[in-house]
């Protein structure tokens, strides 16, 4: 676009002269207007345009004078130009300070100076700017379309854009695994960090979703500027575009700008690379769908117990699935806060396997992911689901798996997969209702939790203690308490005072007080560890069905 200090440098401005606003000279004019009507409102809908006007609907108007540079400012137009000599001689004080104050710029011209020769030469000047930048479009569309037709990657798109740009480009997915990095330009110790590890950091990630940066994007679905950062190691700033295939995210662009302000050029590219990057991850989505399909209709077979069709016998060989051996099942839940969907999870979790070198079978299902796993014995399934914790799990990607038993052959036991599967599936739901958001949670050890999770509703309704909860939790809903839960902490930490107390971030005092009144309301005495341990029952039965 065409700025009001570049207008200004048009031979038609020679007498021109800026009055007020110099450090708006900045400022786009995308369109150019003359106004001399009176009580004109300037709602016209468009940002960047430049007023024209000799002031006569502000002759002997002195409120209008001082309210014109705000409500101009207010509807984003780009300048001011006042043709003296017919009703004014020299700009009006009160606009000049405004414009001043504002950062709004006002140009003089003299008597003379016609309007429609600044017109013309304005709109030249646009016009030829954007056939140019139409004709330059068009030329990197056709760099990036090729660049598709040849099978290129997201690791050529990167680099195709950073040559383009001149800028470092880094793509990531919505669980912020770098897919793609081109270091072309300055690059912050952030953006080292991210390349290095292959993703960015936690401290990073939790920062951006502080900050809201993930929700806007959501939100817009449009590209945003992110400032620096320094105390993280982003000291310069960026430009995120999401990827967006039919209206669901399933990456992001970064684009380190630094003090360099993009150009239209650059926003084009821009433009058209998250488009090609669209592109590029769809027909990757493709691939995997169709191998996605291929192992789903065998772990259903795995599900029901067919061990000896021939189907089943030639898709183990292809997807290289050892049915004469023991195997154990991961059940995996774990969407990316920075938007995308479940399927993203399957897409990391391919990407950890193969850097380590190991064999699984992954399908997704019911939001989760499946995974079946070689197994000798509990160890091997508890070492790999702590690995993945400790290589995947952030702020902005919590994972929470579920730990099934370990099954021999499916010749020996033909449903092993399937109960190893609902072993996993258990465990997960009853971490989830005991409030644990990230983690590991094995079947095995389930305990009790296990018991009350299949304990019929009849039984649970005649239950004494079961029916405390529900006057603690009655209680706690109409007087906004909080005895449930200190009765949950006290327990849980084996009643003692002191350490319950630290817990809850409440003075030892306070928590007698709590404990008395649910003595009160429930005629509990906790010191009887027959009391104690019931109500503690009741209490992880209450969460489970909750």
């Amino acid at each position: 676009m065409l700025t009001v200090r570049e207008a200004l440098a048009l031979s038609v401005f020679a007498s021109a002269r800026v009055v007020a606003g110099q450090t708006g000279l900045d400022n786009e004019i995308r369109s150019v207007h003359i106004v001399d009507i009176p009580d004109t409102t300037y709602d016209w809908g468009r940002q960047g345009v430049l007023l024209l006007t000799a002031g006569f609907g502000l002759k002997d108007a002195p409120e209008r004078q001082a309210a014109l540079i705000p409500r101009l400012v207010e509807r984003n137009f780009a300048g001011l130009v006042l043709s003296t000599g017919y009703y004014f001689q020299e700009t009006p004080q009160v606009i000049k300070d405004a414009a001043d104050a504002l950062n709004f710029p006002v140009v003089e011209t003299p008597h003379g100076v016609l309007f429609i020769d600044l017109t013309e030469a304005i709109f030249e000047k646009i016009v030829n700017r954007q056939y140019a930048l139409l004709q330059q479009s068009a030329q990197i569309h056709k760099q990036l379309t090729h660049l598709v037709l040849r099978g290129g990657d997201l690791q050529d798109l990167a680099g195709t854009l950073a040559t383009l740009l001149q800028r470092a480009v880094l793509i990531e997915d919505t669980a912020f695994q770098v897919l793609a990095n081109s270091p072309q330009g300055l690059v912050d110790a952030a953006r080292q960090r991210s390349v290095v590890h292959g993703y960015t950091t936690p401290e990073v990630a939790q920062r951006l979703l502080e900050a809201g940066i993930y929700d806007q994007l959501l939100k817009n679905m449009a590209p945003m500027y992110v400032p620096p950062m320094p105390d993280l190691g982003m000291a310069l700033q960026r430009l995120v575009v999401p990827i967006i295939v039919d209206r669901e995210i399933y990456g992001y662009i970064w684009i380190v700008i630094g003090d360099e302000p993009l150009s239209d050029v650059n926003e084009l590219a821009i433009n058209h690379g998250a488009t090609v990057a669209a592109l590029i991850m769809l027909k990757e989505q493709a691939v995997r769908e169709a191998q996605e399909s291929m192992r789903g209709d065998f772990l259903n077979q795995l599900l029901r117990g067919e061990t000896t069709s021939a189907s089943l016998l030639e898709r183990a060989q292809q997807l290289n699935y050892h049915l004469d051996r023991a195997h154990q099942v991961l059940l995996i839940q774990g969407r990316p806060q920075s938007g995308g969907n479940p399927r993203a999870l399957i897409d990391v979790i391919q990407q950890w396997l193969r850097h380590r070198n190991r064999e699984a079978l992954l399908d997704r299902r019911d939001n989760a992911l499946i995974m079946v796993i070689e197994s000798s014995d509990d160890a091997t399934g508890q070492h790999l689901a702590q690995a993945m914790m400790a290589d995947l799990n952030q702020p902005a990607h919590r994972l929470l798996i579920g730990l099934g038993g370990v099954y021999g052959t499916e010749q020996d036991d033909p449903t092993g997969v399937r109960r190893s599967y609902e072993e996993a599936r258990e465990a997960v739901r009853i971490a989830a209702a005991m409030g644990q958001r990230e983690g590991v949670a094995a079947f095995k050890d389930l305990g009790l939790l296990h018991w009350l999770y299949h304990v019929p509703p009849e039984q649970r309704a005649g239950n004494s203690y079961v029916q405390h909860m529900q006057t603690l939790a009655g209680y706690d809903a109409k007087n906004k308490t909080d005895l449930v839960k200190t009765l949950e902490v006290y327990l849980d930490h084996g009643a003692a005072l002191v350490d319950a107390a630290a817990a809850l971030y409440i003075h030892r005092n306070t928590l007698l007080h709590r404990l008395e009144r649910i003595k009160q309301l429930c005629g509990l005495d906790l010191r009887d560890p027959n009391q104690r341990l019931n109500i503690h029952v009741a209490l992880k039965s209450y969460r489970l069905y909750k």
